[in-house]
């Protein structure tokens, strides 16, 4: 009953926190207003912590916000991204994902398996690049420049282009003064270009989403369409973003000219998006300015797309401190002729000289065939395998790149570009032996002080002698029992059960468990369950308590008493009688 009477003055003080008669009844709530006789936040805002501050709705990507919560309208996969241990963060999506159509999805890269096109990205990012056929390939209408870069194909003259591998058809280039194809035979002009040439040092769009809502509304009919209603103000929907008071459409979003307005935007087939084989900024409101050549400007390494995803911003150079674009040299050499950051070719795969190819960190070597196409080839002597070519011999300490090559020592492998022993082995000099628990085939393998090899459930193993047990790769004596002396807990666990523990060297029973029957069992005091009677204890006297019908009780010999709250001898229940009788007769004369 006491139960229900707080449960209702717990309601009733909550109701009577966020009822009232006037803003100033609402300040357990700071920010909201007295609505119909209930606190509530003005439009525009919702509650956060716990229902005590309204803070603005954070409607869209990079909105400001206090909580995960707000910005669920990212559908799933959100975060409220803080730095530095702020109060105040961003809505965000999780790391290893992308925003892309107004919600956040797992990113899948080249060949990764996925469910659904949105899911599929690679950089440099273009959303349309892949698609999902159970795992991401290049979409309908784009090519594999390289090993897992899409671009999209351009089939005729005018079609929007950044390098002349984008140009499908006979005599294409790519006019990188108007980002177009034209055909480099024909007298006539090229098309139209589809902006003007592009400044690479114009500032980035710093534009940011409005955090402020003051269009209070009911209904949607409330809103200058696009927009709809939401927390009482009006909104933009899924797919926009509010700039000054006006809804923008973010990339892949439907969109009319006026509303496709964020840096080099356009408007193509009626969604607004970026030219072909342009790039799309994270925020997916930008596209990124992609560079003519590799000598270009660049600020960032998405401005060097254009040669492949190999190629990056390179750093600042005397005396001016600008930066260009380079390839990365450990994975890629610049071929000219393509405009590209050429990946190294690999075994098997077409080359022109020496220095195109790589297996691994090994410089292997381009052979002619008959009709003079060169293709990469492991030198004599060595295996060709997934890509490598690999040699053999090698032994602990040596430098591999696959465990085939470490046969020259028993049971290694490679491990961390070094060979090593395998798993379930250790190095013992120039040998791997086994470890306690690791394969052997007689007890000379078993190199660890007091092990032999012993059948186990896992085949022929190392294991430890009898009455010794296994820890950090020793043996060590079980321990006989209760305050036997000790170097680790095992001992203990090994004959008192693992409630036990090494502790100042002696074996003992961890907290709230005690010593009985040779094991440690968990403290069931007088009248508590039980379902043997090793689990009964009495501080000191534990072997006179009994399991009886499932409950801690005193034995026979020994009655309880109601008086000491204990168990007794008979002896000591008649003298306890004894003294309460006299007692009582004191206290009554």
């Amino acid at each position: 009953m006491d139960r229900i009477i707080l449960v209702f003055a717990l309601i009733h003080v909550s109701s009577a926190l966020w009822s009232c008669k006037v803003d100033d009844d609402c300040s357990s709530q700071a920010g909201s207003v007295c609505v119909s006789g209930s606190c509530e936040c003005p439009g525009g805002q919702q509650p956060v912590f716990r229902g005590t501050r309204c803070v603005g709705v954070a409607p869209y990507l990079s909105s400001p916000c206090y909580e995960d919560i707000q910005c669920d309208r990212l559908w799933a996969n959100y975060e409220c991204r803080k730095n530095n241990g702020s109060l105040v963060g961003t809505c965000a999506c999780l790391p290893g994902n992308h925003f892309f159509l107004g919600r956040c999805w797992p990113t899948k890269g080249y060949r990764e398996a996925c469910e659904r096109d949105e899911e599929c990205l690679t950089e440099p990012r273009d959303p349309y690049a892949l698609k999902c056929n159970q795992v991401c390939v290049c979409a309908d209408g784009y090519y594999e420049r390289q090993r897992g870069e899409c671009r999209k194909i351009a089939t005729g003259v005018g079609e929007g282009c950044v390098v002349d591998d984008d140009c499908h058809f006979t005599n294409g280039t790519c006019n990188v003064q108007t980002f177009s194809c034209t055909n480099m035979t024909a007298s006539t002009p090229s098309s139209e270009p589809l902006t003007q040439p592009i400044d690479m040092l114009t500032a980035l769009s710093d534009r940011e989403v409005d955090s402020v809502h003051n269009i209070n509304c009911t209904t949607n009919s409330d809103c200058t369409s696009p927009s709809i209603c939401s927390f009482g103000a009006c909104v933009c929907p899924r797919g926009f973003y509010k700039y000054n008071n006006k809804c923008y459409a973010e990339l892949g979003t439907p969109s009319t000219p006026d509303q496709c307005d964020g840096l080099l935007a356009v408007v193509i087939d009626g969604v607004c998006t970026c030219r072909p084989n342009f790039f799309f900024e994270q925020n997916m409101r930008d596209c990124t300015r992609v560079t003519r050549r590799i000598t270009d400007s660049c600020v960032t390494d998405g401005n060097c797309g254009t040669f492949g995803a190999q190629s990056r911003c390179g750093p600042p150079k005397e005396p001016w401190g600008l930066r260009t674009c380079e390839c990365i040299s450990e994975n890629a050499v610049w071929n000219a002729d393509r405009n590209l950051c050429r990946l190294f070719a690999g075994v098997g795969e077409q080359c022109e000289a020496d220095n195109d190819c790589l297996a691994g960190d090994l410089e292997i070597t381009c052979e002619k065939d008959d009709q003079g196409q060169g293709f990469c080839r492991c030198p004599p002597g060595l295996t060709e395998l997934d890509g490598l070519c690999l040699t053999s011999g090698l032994v602990l300490g040596d430098t591999c790149q696959a465990s085939q090559e470490c046969n020259g020592t028993a049971n290694a492998v490679c491990s961390d570009r070094k060979c090593a022993c395998a798993t379930g082995f250790q190095q013992d000099g120039d040998y791997c032996a086994p470890v306690i628990g690791g394969p052997c085939a007689q007890d000379t393998d078993c190199v660890i002080q007091d092990t032999v090899c012993l059948n186990t459930t896992e085949g022929s193993t190392c294991q430890c002698r009898d009455n010794l047990v296994a820890f950090d790769q020793q043996c060590y004596t079980v321990s006989p029992g209760q305050n036997a002396t000790c170097s680790v807990s095992i001992q203990c666990q090994a004959s008192m059960g693992n409630a036990s523990s090494c502790v100042n060297g002696l074996c003992v029973c961890t907290d709230g468990y005690h010593y009985r029957d040779e094991m440690c069992w968990p403290r069931t005091e007088l009248f508590q369950t039980c379902s043997r009677t090793s689990q009964c204890y009495l501080r000191e006297m534990s072997e006179v308590v009994t399991c009886r019908n499932g409950l801690c009780q005193c034995d026979f010999d020994h009655p309880y008493s109601e008086e000491l709250r204990t168990c007794t001898s008979s002896a000591s229940s008649l003298y306890a009688s004894f003294l309460l009788t006299v007692t009582l007769f004191i206290l009554r004369t």
